[in-house]
């Protein structure tokens, strides 16, 4: 149960979550002022609970420890924190009875053992985190280049004009989303893998859009792509850069004995984004003439 989010015409933060998963995989990221308002909102529930008091005299107290427990539960339940949510759990519970006593009974008087449960919970939560946050690993990922990390992560097509988005072909999409992840937590050589790969796939939607037939050619190499699509219409200025790729940075970025550095993996990812963009504008073109 969630309390409200308004104590005394006082707004309270709406609480978000510890952390939040990026794209499909594994990674999350971690929202830090969460644990600090945590702390603060537990620590102030600390200081003003003692036996004999008021009941209702906590009232304005129990909202954010309670809809910050809940999302700290939510939210970590594949850390390795069993301890720490074990008493988080004990202490959302005495929270949440507390409050509802309130709403039967105001005039109540807190009792020493309620007292003492609260304040038993609270040491034996801070002892278990104190413990356990030391299996937490965060990171924090740098900026790259002009990439924003959270959308290289999460939305790197979002560089592209949403019109053109659609013209990107799953494969394509799927490489980008990969790239940026390996852009962001600096693999340059696989980023500079996907981000290729992913070019690859759209040259032959865009071989398609321009045929209306899918690839025919056993051969299955940049080279001959580039040809073909020279061949089928497509403007000098994308089968040269296209050529320009091929020529200096994919080749090369295949190879074993390669290794891309952290200052060339943005520079191949604009490269190849930039190109991307001609394609797609090209096949929107094409499919407005259809």
């Amino acid at each position: 149960m969630q309390l409200p989010y308004y104590i005394g015409g006082r707004p309270l933060r709406k609480w978000g979550r510890f952390f939040a998963p990026i794209g499909d995989g594994t990674v999350k990221s971690t929202d830090l002022h969460m644990f600090y308002s945590l702390g603060i909102a537990l620590e102030r529930l600390n200081c003003e609970v003692r036996a004999d008091m008021k009941a209702a005299e906590l009232w304005a107290y129990l909202v954010d420890p309670n809809n910050c427990l809940l999302s700290f539960l939510a939210t970590t339940e594949d850390m390795p924190l069993n301890d720490s949510r074990a008493t988080a759990t004990y202490l959302q519970k005495w929270v949440l009875a507390t409050w509802r006593s309130i709403d039967q009974n105001a005039e109540r008087s807190i009792s020493s053992d309620e007292a003492s449960m609260f304040h038993y919970g609270k040491n034996e939560f801070d002892a278990a985190f104190d413990r356990e946050c030391r299996y937490l690993d965060v990171f924090t990922v740098m900026k790259k280049g002009i990439y924003d990390t959270r959308l290289l992560m999460r939305y790197p097509e979002e560089k592209l004009p949403d019109r053109l988005r659609k013209f990107l072909p799953k494969q394509t999409l799927d490489d980008w989303k990969e790239a940026g992840r390996c852009l962001a937590f600096e693999v340059p050589t696989a980023c500079a893998f996907h981000i290729c790969r992913g070019t690859e796939a759209l040259m032959l939607g865009y071989y398609e859009a321009l045929t209306k037939h899918p690839w025919a050619f056993p051969k299955k190499d940049w080279k001959i792509y580039i040809e073909q699509l020279g061949v089928v219409g497509a403007p000098k200025s994308i089968t040269t850069r296209l050529d320009e790729i091929r020529d200096m940075d994919r080749n090369a970025y295949t190879h074993p004995d390669k290794t891309v550095s952290l200052d060339e993996a943005p520079v191949l990812f604009e490269l190849c984004s930039g190109v991307t963009f001609y394609m797609c504008q090209e096949i929107e073109r094409l499919a407005h003439e259809q």
